[in-house]
C-alpha cells in the first residue's frame, strides 16, 4: 500500500489517530520502511501500532496477528490471499480507503458496497472535502501552530516533484524584483533548480538569484510538518498528506499533484479548485492559470505568467483571506476518524 511519502503519510497518520482516538489495536503492513523512518524516526515507540511486512499479491506476515474486526485496504492495494482468508473467517469489515479526490464520483461512491465474486462485501471509503464524503484525517488534538513569519521578505516553501516549471517560476519572481526567501524540501525541486546554473551563487546551502534567497532544507518528521508550514507566507505542496495539512494551515498554497498518464490528474486538480474558488475574481483566474501551468496542463507565454504573478501579489490579502475561509470550512466539519467510528457503529447494528 505504500510507495511514496503521500501513501505512508496518510497511512501512518490514520493509524496513530485510530489508536489514539478509538483505542484500536493497529497492525500496519508496509513494504517501504525507509519512507516511514523519514516521516516518523521514532515509530518504534508508538504503543498500540504493530508494524508488519508485506508484498503485494505475494505475502503478508500475519504471524501473531489478532483476529481483525476491521481491515483497511489502503489505496486499492490488493490483499494477499492469507489476509483475505483471515478477513473472511472473522467476518471483518473490509474497507477500501481510496485516494483523496473532490470529483463528484468520489462523493457518490463513498460508503458504496462492492460485492466480490464470492459475495463478500467490500466498502469504499472516499475521503473528501464536504460533509457527504469520508472527510479528512485531522487529529482530535489538532491545533494551528503560531504564525512564525518574519516580515522582511516573502517566505515560500517549495515541496514538489521534479519539473522545469520551478525555474520559470523563480525567474519570474526575480524579474519582478520580489524579495523572496525560498526553502526547498526534498531533492526533486532542488534538482530542477540546478538548471539555473551560473545564475546561482553558492554560499553554503544558500543560493542567490537577484532578489531571491534559495535554501535547501532538511526533510522534517510528520509531527513537525505543521510547525514548518507556519513559517511561510505561501506554500507549494505535493502528495496527499502534505496537501491536506496545507489546507489546515490556512495559508495560500499551490498543489503540485502527482502527474498521471494522459494528464488524468488534471480532472482531480480542477475538481478541487472548483470547490475552493467559486468566484471569477481576477486573482482566482490568475491562480488557476498558474496552477494549471505548474501541473502540466499548458505552458504560459512569459508575459502572461508575469502578469498572473503580479495579480496574485497585488491581491495577496484576498488570496490569504480565501485560504482562511477554506480552512474554516474544513475545520467546522467532522473529521474522517469520527465519520469512520460512526459508520462502523451503524454497520454493527445491522
Amino acid at each position: 500500500m505504500i510507495d511514496n511519502f503521500g501513501d505512508i503519510g496518510v497511512a501512518w497518520r490514520l493509524a496513530r489517530e485510530l489508536r489514539t482516538r478509538l483505542n484500536w489495536q493497529i497492525y500496519l503492513f508496509l513494504d517501504d520502511w525507509d519512507s516511514l523512518r523519514c516521516l516518523a524516526p521514532d515509530y518504534a515507540n508508538e504503543s498500540g501500532i504493530i508494524l508488519k511486512n508485506w508484498q503485494e499479491n505475494e505475502f503478508a506476515d500475519v504471524e501473531n496477528v489478532c483476529a481483525p474486526h476491521v481491515v483497511i485496504e489502503m489505496f486499492a492495494c490488493r490483499l494477499p490471499e492469507n489476509v483475505l482468508v483471515i478477513l473472511k473467517k472473522n467476518q471483518a469489515i473490509w474497507l477500501n480507503w481510496e485516494y483523496l479526490s473532490a470529483e463528484n464520483w468520489a462523493v457518490r461512491t463513498h460508503g458504496m458496497q462492492s460485492l466480490q465474486a464470492d459475495g463478500y462485501a467490500k466498502y469504499f471509503w472516499q475521503m473528501g472535502f464536504v460533509p457527504e464524503s469520508g472527510g479528512l484525517i485531522r487529529e482530535m488534538a489538532f491545533r494551528q501552530p503560531e504564525n512564525l513569519i518574519e516580515p522582511n521578505a516573502l517566505r515560500v516553501l517549495l515541496f514538489g516533484y521534479q519539473s522545469e516549471i520551478w525555474v520559470e517560476t523563480l525567474r519570474a519572481w526575480q524579474a519582478l524584483g520580489w524579495r523572496v526567501d525560498v526553502d526547498c524540501v526534498g531533492w526533486q525541486v532542488g534538482q530542477s533548480l540546478h538548471e539555473l546554473g551560473d545564475l546561482l551563487a553558492e554560499n553554503g546551502k544558500q543560493y542567490i538569484l537577484g532578489s531571491l534567497k534559495i535554501r535547501q532544507i532538511d526533510f522534517v518528521p510528520q509531527q513537525n510538518f505543521d510547525d514548518l508550514l507556519a513559517q511561510y507566507d505561501w506554500l507549494f505542496v505535493r502528495g496527499e498528506d502534505s496537501f491536506v495539512r496545507a489546507q489546515f494551515s490556512g495559508k495560500p498554497f499551490f498543489w503540485h499533484i502527482y502527474p498521471q498518464n494522459e494528464l488524468a490528474h488534471l480532472d482531480k486538480l480542477v475538481a478541487f479548485w472548483d470547490g475552493v474558488w467559486r468566484d471569477d475574481a481576477t486573482w482566482q483566474v490568475a491562480h488557476r492559470a498558474l496552477s494549471g501551468e505548474l501541473n502540466g496542463a499548458f505552458r504560459l507565454p512569459e508575459n502572461e505568467r508575469m502578469a498572473h504573478w503580479q495579480t496574485l501579489w497585488g491581491c495577496r490579502a484576498d488570496w490569504a483571506s480565501g485560504a482562511r475561509d477554506w480552512q474554516m470550512f474544513l475545520l467546522n466539519q467532522s473529521d474522517a476518524v469520527t465519520r469512520l467510528a460512526n459508520w462502523c457503529d451503524l454497520y454493527n447494528t445491522k
